[in-house]
């Protein structure tokens, strides 16, 4: 079948070079089109079922999302009207695994889309997602340094990493999940990233307990199109970027592909350099009206320098807070010159889809994700440094294969069930160049492990759609390989081993729509877990060529308790959003790394004297409000304010302190476009915390929290029908702030320019 249709203004009149988007329900398969001269589009060879059309325009406006149904053989007429300075209707796949509208789902999330970005220049996940409500963002100094993002004051392994809505993650990092590589997320060829705020463990596995972050590449199709970039400044920045997306024979054939270069000479201190290579490419070829079979790749080579960790001086309390003072109460970060990271990352999905019906699909993917760390260090350097150079290099390997099929039972009840098997491995090597070979450190563990999983989702609309309900479930079974020990490292080579326990997650949430007051209610609650890390099992480290046992094989997983509830309003003709929610979360059993001398080697079988073990857990509780508004044309503004009250059940200080680390009580945010006439756009944004804490040595400190503005700004020429020329500028840390992260300093206010090719 297909759908043709005129994009107008208010008054009636055609509305050229506006983008259409379509997408299908059950599969997730969206295709894009723009309107020509007479405003008119039409997507062809769509397969039966139901769609949902949205059409933008900037300076413009939006269409009210349009839902669809595709007949075989037949054209179906879907005109589309765009309302001024209404906010835009988007579309979002995370919260359900299927397409919806923000309007229909019941669940906490935002959306990031290309548009935003480009608009405020931003080139990493990592700054892009520092104005989302209920988000830490914390980079430890520059680009290219480590970044954690914590979600409404959870851990950082929290928060799960999914790629086109499948895990990325590092099988070989401490905790197995994405932190090690979110400094390396570039923003290449992305059409929008999706936040789920709340456990998503039903649907996405392990580790998506606090929160998920989906980064949905684009899909191609329509029109060729792309743009060539590049741009320098500050810090010794330079980025150069190529993308490129369409279809060809009448988007049977859909390709998208992007490659983008950074790379910084100086950085922080003047010696932390960076480089980052990233290339995503993708192609989707339709074998029938009713199968389609595609495939995506994302890789990245990176290298950083790092520098020694900051740590506190002597002679300060223990019973109480240490202000985080620089070079009076801590050392920030002393600069390594030969400390580095170089990493490396390749993520591959593949997917064979076949419509069965207008109302039920079925669809088999696999997704490997392929990561590496080199970490090394030499004798240069402020202290605990190393006689010799050493390297440290860590491998992980995850495959799935997942099967599903999503079933519309009839009008109002839609179902979705499968099965998934993942497998991964983890090879960690350790060496050093001592000059004598009888004492050179060589040492290698090898080891991995598989799980079967089973999933289910429904989903009702009762009422006319005003009513949503959606319950999900998975159950999650472990099989783990005996590890393989070679080298002058043999722990755990003789002790029993068995497989991480099974994990059983269920997911519900309801949401209610009053129509005359333009009112959403909404509630939703979950359980996840997190299991045990492959290191965190059988991970050792060496120092000065001696073997510390770190890993526990008995280690529990990890366990969590989610529920939130709250509200969306809208007012002035949905020119205004309100949003509130209450959170409280509680994490029943938790893993930590414990230093603190309650593990004793003379009784613990592995001889330890600190390492991983399991806790008591924690919750956090609070509150986010924001709010989106569009009050003209030409101007958009969204602000978030978030309070967060997180505690520990075992305190992380010699004080007693329960309050969780790296957890301010309030964050806000701010972003606000200005479009000035046809060619300028100004967007200022800001992120702002308050003071939190991190232990420093068992020690209490407590820092300031960052407040960091950036702008940027662009004026953009038209040349020809289908050409644009766009030279842009942003200014980070606009107020020149001086801020320590955990004791890392920042970059204060830095500039880059840059000009950009659009066609």
């Amino acid at each position: 079948g297909s759908v043709a249709g005129r994009v107008v203004d208010p008054s009636g009149s055609a509305v050229a070079q506006a983008r259409v988007s379509i997408i299908q329900r059950s599969t997730e398969v969206q295709r894009s089109a723009t309107t020509n001269g007479s405003g008119q589009y039409e997507f062809a060879a769509l397969p039966p079922g139901e769609y949902v059309v949205t059409a933008h325009a900037a300076g413009v406006g939006s269409s009210e999302r349009k839902p669809t149904r595709i007949e075989a053989g037949k054209t179906t007429d879907q005109d589309l009207t765009l309302e001024l300075s209404r906010i835009a209707t988007q579309v979002q796949v995370t919260a359900t695994g299927l397409t919806q509208t923000v309007d229909e789902q019941s669940k906490a999330i935002d959306i990031l889309d290309a548009q935003q970005l480009d608009r405020r220049a931003e080139y990493s996940v990592s700054e892009a997602l520092r104005t989302v409500s209920g988000l830490r963002v914390s980079q430890l100094g520059g680009p290219g340094s480590f970044v954690r993002v914590q979600t409404r004051g959870l851990r950082s392994t929290d928060t799960s990493f999914l790629v086109d809505g499948f895990r990325f993650r590092d099988a070989a990092s401490p905790q197995g999940d994405a932190t090690a590589f979110i400094s390396d997320l570039l923003l290449a060829n992305t059409d929008r990233v999706e936040v789920l705020r709340g456990s998503g463990s039903s649907l996405y596995g392990t580790h998506a307990t606090g929160g998920v972050v989906n980064i949905i590449t684009d899909q191609g199709g329509g029109a060729l199109r792309g743009d060539i970039s590049a741009e320098g400044g500050g810090l010794g920045l330079f980025r150069g970027t190529a993308r490129m997306s369409g279809g060809a024979f009448h988007d049977r054939l859909r390709f998208a592909g992007g490659f983008t270069y950074l790379n910084v000479t100086r950085g922080v201190d003047g010696d932390d350099r960076a480089r980052n290579t990233t290339g995503h490419g993708f192609v989707l070829w339709q074998l029938s009206p009713a199968t389609t079979l595609s495939g995506r790749v994302l890789i990245a080579d990176t290298y950083a320098g790092l520098n020694d960790s900051p740590f506190a001086l002597q002679n300060l309390p223990a019973s109480q807070l240490v202000q985080g003072i620089p070079g009076i109460t801590f050392a920030p970060a002393p600069n390594d010159p030969d400390q580095r990271r170089a990493g490396g990352q390749a993520n591959i999905m593949a997917t064979l889809l076949h419509n069965w019906s207008a109302r039920a699909s079925s669809r088999i993917s696999y997704s490997g994700v392929f990561t590496s760390r080199d970490n090394r260090d030499g004798p240069v350097g402020v202290r605990f440094e190393p006689s010799v150079t050493n390297s440290n290099k860590f491998d992980g390997r995850i495959d799935t294969v997942q099967a599903r099929t999503d079933v519309q039972a009839d009008r109002r009840h839609q179902l979705t069930f499968g099965y998934e098997f993942e497998r991964e491995a983890f090879d960690n090597l350790s060496t050093d160049e001592n000059p004598n070979p009888a004492d050179r450190t060589n040492a290698r563990l090898r080891i991995d492990q598989s799980s079967h999983a089973g999933f289910a989702q429904a989903q009702g609309r009762y009422l006319n759609g005003r009513l949503q309900i959606l319950l999900s479930g998975r159950l999650q079974h472990y099989l783990l390989n005996r590890p393989d020990f070679s080298g002058n490292s043999p722990l755990y080579q003789t002790v029993p081993i068995e497989a991480p326990p099974g994990a059983r997650t269920g997911d519900a949430s309801a949401s209610y729509t009053i129509a005359r007051t333009s009112t959403k209610i909404r509630a939703h609650a979950g359980n996840g877990f997190r299991a045990p890390a492959l290191y965190e099992r059988f991970g050792s480290s060496f120092f000065f060529g001696s073997f510390s046992a770190y890993g526990d094989p008995r280690l529990r997983p990890e366990r969590v308790l989610a529920l939130d509830g709250g509200f969306d309003q809208y007012f002035a003709q949905s020119r205004v959003k309100l949003s509130g929610t209450y959170f409280y979360t509680r994490v029943q059993d938790s893993i930590i790394f414990d230093f603190s001398g309650a593990i004793e080697p003379s009784t613990d079988p592995y001889g330890r004297f600190g390492g991983y073990s399991n806790s008591k857990g924690g919750l956090a509780r609070g509150i986010e409000i924001s709010i989106e508004a569009n009050p003209v044309r030409s101007l958009t503004v969204q602000s978030s304010y978030t309070y967060t009250n997180a505690l520990d059940r075992a305190s992380q200080y010699l004080n007693g302190l329960l309050r969780s680390p790296r957890i301010p009580n309030h964050m806000f945010s701010l972003v606000a476009s200005q479009r000035i006439g046809k060619r300028i756009d100004v967007t200022f944004d800001l992120a702002a915390t308050n003071k939190y804490l991190v232990p420093f040595s068992g020690r209490a400190f407590e820092f300031d929290g960052p407040v960091k503005g950036d702008i940027a700004a662009s004026w953009t020429k038209p040349v020809g029908d289908r050409h644009s020329l766009r030279l842009f500028t942003r200014i980070e840390n606009v107020f020149n702030r001086r801020f320590y992260e955990e004791g890392f300093p920042t970059p204060r206010a830095n500039a880059v320019g840059g000009m950009k090719w659009l066609f």
